[in-house]
């Protein structure tokens, strides 16, 4: 009977464990490569300890740095703030562009439609393709497979993943950041989550360090940064369709 006891706990204690997400504790951080025409980087947000009010809702408050290089050994910095917060599974981003939005709906199960759009000229609608649990770190996570239809090839669709308590693995944690079309405007490609309670995930390509900037050899060049401000969006920018992972492409349907 102790036998049977003790290979049950043995099960159980290697068994991955899901657990109710908490969405943007204090720390929190995403990696993501910013590209565009004139320069490559790095973009960071993370979760800070202060809270804002905007309306009648209380918004956590993330910071968003990007470092990118202008010209060999130039790095430039752009700093801004986005906010969040999270009621019953369901996200919601503002940032001082798009004023309040709809970032994740994890109530929402397949074949529902989702009131998100990207920046730039958007596809639509956005549908719930599949659900299930993914693995990380000993922690099993819901996600959602969402799929649109595509601006590039008639009958053909694009899909996105997303994943509770880190949003999209595709692209930028706010949709208004993600532009297919007009090409004028810079891409993010996910690398790296990390928190205090799922640790550390690195997604990246070709799983680079998080911090990585191309052209730059120790992140020490980037801690301290010539700085500067560049408009976001602008037409200055452009984003290199060609070399874009940010969304695979799915078979018609």
């Amino acid at each position: 009977m102790n036998k049977i006891v003790l290979s049950i706990f043995n099960l159980l204690l290697f068994l991955p464990c899901y657990c109710q997400v908490s969405w943007f504790p204090i720390g929190a951080k995403w990696h993501y490569q910013f590209s565009s025409m004139i320069g490559s980087g790095l973009t960071t947000l993370e979760v800070l300890s202060e809270d804002t009010l905007i309306g009648n809702t209380i918004y956590k408050k993330i910071l968003s740095t990007t470092l990118f290089g202008t010209a060999p050994g130039s790095i430039d910095t752009f700093n801004e703030f986005l906010y969040v917060f999270e009621e019953n599974h369901v996200v919601f981003g503002y940032d001082k562009y798009l004023g309040g939005t709809l970032l994740y709906d994890f109530n929402a199960t397949v074949g529902d439609t989702l009131e998100m759009y990207f920046g730039g000229l958007s596809p639509y609608p956005f549908i719930v393709d599949s659900i299930g649990e993914i693995e990380f770190n000993g922690s099993s996570l819901a996600f959602q497979d969402i799929r649109f239809p595509s601006l590039f090839e008639a009958g053909e669709f694009a899909e996105m993943r997303v994943i509770e308590g880190i949003g999209s693995i595709n692209s930028h944690l706010f949709h208004d950041h993600t532009v297919l079309q007009p090409f004028d405007f810079p891409s993010y490609y996910f690398r790296c989550y990390e928190d205090s309670n799922i640790g550390l995930i690195n997604l990246s390509y070709n799983q680079v360090d998080c911090d990585y900037i191309e052209g730059v050899t120790a992140i020490d060049e980037a801690l301290n940064p010539k700085p500067s401000i560049f408009p976001n969006p602008s037409p200055d920018f452009v984003s290199l369709k060609s070399e874009n992972p940010l969304l695979k492409k799915s078979i018609g349907r």
